[in-house]
Formats: structure tokens, sequence, C-alpha cells
């Protein structure tokens, strides 16, 4: 049975082995083999790529030979940023889960827009250009002129 977008976790395991110049950070997560972390980065790596409506992905059976040559590398790709970024991400997502929009010791924004927005790296969102959807980029708005209102008033609820 496959996993992701491979035939199975010997599969990814190569394609670390042969293919990623830079694995440190799944070499850790193959350090504790009893509980499989590097299956479950896989699969979660899947999931977020594959229920993305950024993309209309093919599953593992659907999926051509040469579809399937990049698929795994996205999948692999997204999984070692799993592997690397995925505490300090939930970290970050926790703290704007609870309104925060500004961290005073470390100094860093966070965007009220960003919440529910899930990274993907720029390498993975170049390979699966070809499964982009067409979004609806402009959205219309039913927009009423008072003629008493300045033009200078902000409008902020649509």
């Amino acid at each position: 049975m496959s996993i992701g977008w491979f035939v199975d976790l010997t599969d990814a395991e190569d394609y670390f082995d042969l293919e990623r110049l830079e694995t440190e950070c799944w070499d850790d997560l193959i350090e504790d083999t009893a509980i499989h972390q590097e299956q479950k980065a896989i699969l979660t790596a899947y999931n977020r790529l594959y229920y993305d409506p950024r993309w209309a992905l093919p599953t593992y059976a659907e999926a051509t030979a040469a579809e399937l040559v990049i698929l795994r590398i996205a999948n692999a790709e997204e999984a070692y940023y799993l592997a690397c970024h995925l505490s300090d991400e939930d970290r970050r997502k926790g703290l704007q889960a609870q309104g925060v929009i500004k961290a005073g010791i470390v100094k860093e924004d966070y965007s009220e827009g960003m919440l529910m927005a899930l990274p993907v790296p720029p390498a993975v969102i170049a390979l699966l250009a070809p499964w982009a959807v067409e979004g609806p980029y402009i959205g219309t708005a039913n927009l009423a002129r008072d003629e008493e209102e300045s033009v200078k008033t902000k409008v902020s609820n649509f």
C-alpha cells in the first residue's frame, strides 16, 4: 500500500538517501524507529498538499509514472519542511489563535491573515504548478454611494 505518493516507506527513505543533499531533519526522525515518525511526516505532507485547494492533485493510483516522479519529490520536500519546522509553526499558530499579533520579546509580528494559511516551501509550489487551480482572484461587493459621505471615509464592511 502506498504512503503518500511513495510506493512504501522504503521508497521514501531511498529518496532521502539517494536524491536529497541535506537530510539532517529526516535522519533525526528515523532515529526513533519505534514511533515511525518518518511515516507520519510523509502522510501529513501528503494530506497537506492533496487537500490544499490551491492544487487538484491526483492520488497515487491516478497519477501517471511521470507525474509520480514530480509528486514524490513534492511529497518528500513537504515532509522535510514538516520535520524541520512543524514545531515552530505550531507554536506560532498557537499564538495567533490566541489573538497575539505582536510578540514583545522576539519582536515578531503575526499577520492575522496567516492564521489559516498552511506554509508550503517555494520549491514545492513550483513543482506543483501543473496542478494549480485557478481561484477567484477578483471579488465583487455591492457598494452604494452615499453622496453625503466624504470620499476619504474608510470603508471596511463589505
